[in-house]
């Protein structure tokens, strides 16, 4: 078993244990594993999405996706999941730019990191352009956000329409 192969499974058993609400024990796991691989990209992308999503701890999330681009910036994970941190801000600029950069690495989520333009867009109220890139998102996606991605763009339309009046 190589280096990476066992580190994975540890990462893999805290993120079903941060799944299954057992957040502390499953980032515990994560923060031990710094000490083996401290300059393990995904690790850090693995620890900065727990702290985002299970802990809603901002300033560590944000510490541990700028390693993880630091330490690889070819990974494509941590430009979805910073972008979506700066879209929670409200740093609208900041958060295209990280979704922009993550299109450029392969094997990115294509139709999320659009998605997450189409927001920053849709935020600022230029529903135009959040169209036209939830349209980007639909064209780059086979999956099952087809509808989630069609609610966007009617939902632009809607405000557009609704806000014309005001």
């Amino acid at each position: 078993m190589s280096n990476m192969e066992w580190i994975n499974e540890y990462m893999a058993n805290a993120e079903r244990l941060i799944l299954e609400n057992r957040v502390d024990e499953g980032v515990s796991i994560l923060h031990s594993l710094l000490y083996e691989e401290p300059g393990y990209a995904g690790l850090h992308n693995h620890i900065g999405w727990a702290h985002l999503y299970f802990r809603n701890d901002c300033a560590q999330a944000e510490l541990h996706f700028r390693a993880a681009i630091g330490f690889d910036a070819t990974f494509a994970p941590p430009y979805l999941h910073l972008g979506t941190l700066y879209n929670r801000l409200g740093h609208y600029t900041n958060a295209r730019d990280h979704f922009e950069r993550g299109l450029a690495c392969e094997g990115a989520n294509r139709p999320a990191l659009f998605e997450g333009i189409a927001l920053t867009w849709e935020m600022q109220r230029e529903f135009r352009r959040a169209i036209r890139f939830y349209k980007e998102a639909l064209a780059a996606s086979a999956g099952p956000e087809f509808n989630q991605l069609n609610e966007g763009i009617s939902r632009c339309r809607r405000k557009r329409w609704v806000l014309m009046f005001f």
